[in-house]
């Protein structure tokens, strides 16, 4: 017979964290990098930039602190090509 008590773990499971975050903001900049053009003005640099910028700082600080590389690896890249969306749509209005 054992006399030390059994454990419970009651500790809540890990949650969504800054890589999950900046997956989410990665993809939402896709669309806020493409759609808002027909909204208004340089829309797209006004909405998508932010998000892709914001993607991008907590993709790295996540990637830093040796969480989930990968998961924040691909959040660089998308964040990356959404913040390349408006630029080369800028300047190809630019050159019309």
């Amino acid at each position: 017979m054992s006399t030390q008590p059994s454990r419970i773990d009651v500790a809540p499971r890990a949650g969504l964290g800054a890589p999950h975050l900046a997956l989410l903001l990665a993809v939402l900049a896709i669309p806020g990098s493409l759609l808002p053009w027909d909204w208004f003005r340089f829309g797209g640099l006004v909405i998508g930039v932010p998000l892709a910028v914001a993607a991008i700082v907590v993709a790295v600080r996540a990637r830093r602190d040796g969480r989930a590389p990968v998961m924040t690896g691909i959040a660089i890249a998308i964040g990356v090509a959404a913040l390349l969306i408006p630029v080369v749509w800028t300047i190809a209005a630019v050159a019309s």
